[in-house]
């Protein structure tokens, strides 16, 4: 039972290590330059983003992971498959950081969170007929990237 758990583990420890990287980019840079920009009166304080990816991560994790240990077993294809696309996904969230706070290329953060949609989407139809729990799970994390890529959309049209 407790190698079952390792699979989990695993999955968290990437999905945090990415999340670790973005908050490092995202800190390094955000001042001055974020702070000086003109945000949208719907903006969320800065506080807020840390505790709701903290728990966006968490629902992904075990989204992911209740899909592959579903799988491992019957279709080891997909289960390989599934988690080669949550992570390239992982990748297309992770750039993001880069592109809107590293680089300050607005517009190119909004095409990149497009992408991540897409990204999110195909997850949630892939996981779809396997576990209605993990497309559930990935539907708090769908909902805040669409929110998401309004504010950066809305960051772009104001700065």
């Amino acid at each position: 039972m407790l190698k079952k758990y390792k699979s989990l583990f695993l999955i968290l420890l990437i999905t945090f290590s990415s999340s670790a990287i973005a908050g490092w980019i995202t800190r390094l840079n955000i001042d001055p330059w974020y702070s000086s920009l003109n945000k949208l009166s719907f903006s969320p304080p800065n506080w807020i983003f840390g505790p709701v990816w903290t728990v966006l991560y968490i629902f992904m994790s075990v989204a992911i992971w209740i899909v592959y240990e579903k799988t491992k077993e019957t279709d080891n294809i997909f289960s390989k498959k599934i988690l080669r696309i949550y992570f390239y996904h992982l990748v297309i969230n992770l750039t993001w950081s880069f592109v809107f706070f590293y680089y300050h290329l607005i517009f190119t953060a909004f095409m990149n969170i497009l992408f991540l949609i897409v990204a999110i989407i195909i997850l949630m139809i892939l996981y779809y007929p396997r576990s209605k729990t993990a497309f559930l799970l990935m539907t708090p994390y769908l909902i805040w990237v669409l929110f998401a890529s309004v504010l950066n959309f809305g960051l772009y049209l104001i700065n």
